[in-house]
């Protein structure tokens, strides 16, 4: 998933970061080669302002795409603010939660009778909501918000035990779900005064990894961090120094491969931000593109990979769509999608549609009316 928060996340703003948290606001669209392979989804009518933060398949006929809408500046408050949306195969429609929470940032699908969906409700409480193949029911796995606000801004519950990844009280936020209820993880070595996780991920090993940033020692700038799981224990991982540096997206194939991908420099030139792991250590891996935002990464079962993102906004240049780098055979490459709107869109995430080389990825695109709009792009495979 991708969300644009700011780092440095004193208790007595979070509750605003809470309330304004939002993917990369779309950029208009440099003149390059154009990929046809991508093509724009139909989608049923959204309220104004809406966006999709994430998305999550477990076969050709079964998908979950969840995020926002009707969150105009100034506006009033929409009716259902979160979107919850689902693939049948044929199309997609709007689909509702037992409750009306606020927002829902994150979606992992294991199959069609077992998924999660994560964000906040109108309390400023992290909220969770589970699938069992008939309805949804909601959870607060941190039971209220005890000393400050919370979110979950992703869940991977693709391998091994469910894993929810964000933030409480501006401090960065790993659980877990055995079946029956909900463990706060800690994180032995962490000196970081604030942080946030904003993606995760688990491997069909059991393996999982939490990425996000953090700020050390009051420092005025963020690094990033990695939480991660092999076997039962979790660790924070040392990596390269990199400073004014988020992790947005990660993709694990196992406890010896896994990708994390974010922006450097996120709050004047972005640069893409690639990291690889490889059993032992993680390592800075170098972009095909020079410029611009990285959100999200998924894999296929061949080790495949495609990277969601956003096209730099400085300077005010023309691109010929939504941003996707692609890893295949060794090689990264980059690749553009589709525009909508004559707009290059903002993707917020990509997921793999498993069994097959198809993927799916979210985000939204200007609209000149409610300043932004859902979208969803398909590769067919």
């Amino acid at each position: 998933m991708g969300v644009s928060i700011r780092y440095r996340l004193p208790a007595a703003a979070f509750g605003a970061v809470l309330a304004g948290v939002a993917t990369v606001a779309p950029a208009p669209a440099a003149a390059a080669r154009t990929a046809q392979t991508w093509q724009v989804a139909a989608l049923p009518p959204l309220a104004p302002a809406s966006r999709l933060v994430d998305v999550s398949a477990t076969g050709r006929d079964d998908a979950w795409a969840v995020g926002l809408q009707g969150s105009t500046y100034g506006g009033p408050a929409p009716a259902r603010p979160y979107a919850l949306m689902h693939w049948d195969g044929g199309t997609w429609s709007q689909r509702s939660l037992p409750e009306n929470i606020g927002t829902l940032y994150g979606v992992s699908a294991r199959s069609a009778t077992d998924a999660w969906t994560v964000g906040a409700d109108g309390t400023q409480a992290a909220y969770a909501a589970h699938w069992n193949g008939t309805a949804w029911q909601g959870y607060r796995p941190l039971g209220g918000v005890p000393g400050g606000a919370s979110v979950l801004f992703d869940v991977a519950a693709t391998g091994g035990r469910p894993v929810f990844a964000g933030a409480e009280s501006s401090h960065a936020l790993v659980v877990e779900w055995d079946g029956q209820q909900f463990t706060r993880v800690p994180l032995p070595g962490s000196d970081a005064w604030y942080g946030v996780f904003y993606g995760a991920a688990t491997a069909p090993d059991g393996a999982a990894f939490a990425v996000g940033a953090w700020s050390v020692d009051d420092a005025p700038y963020p690094e990033p961090m990695i939480a991660q799981r092999i076997g039962t224990t979790w660790r924070l991982a040392t990596l390269p120094k990199i400073t004014s540096a988020r992790l947005l997206g990660v993709w694990a194939g196992s406890a010896g491969n896994a990708w994390a991908v974010g922006t450097i420099d996120y709050d004047s030139a972005p640069k893409p931000l690639i990291l690889h792991w490889d059993g032992s250590s993680w390592r800075q891996v170098a972009s095909p593109t020079p410029a611009g935002s990285l959100t999200a990464v998924a894999g296929d079962a061949a080790g495949n990979l495609w990277v969601s993102g956003n096209n730099p906004i400085p300077p005010w240049i023309l691109y010929p769509g939504s941003l996707f780098l692609r890893y295949q055979a060794g090689q990264w490459s980059t690749v553009y999608g589709p525009k909508a709107n004559n707009e290059d869109p903002a993707l917020s995430a990509v997921a793999n549609v498993p069994g097959t080389s198809g993927f799916w990825s979210v985000g939204a695109v200007y609209d000149p009316v409610g300043g932004y709009t859902a979208i969803i792009e398909r590769i067919r495979g």
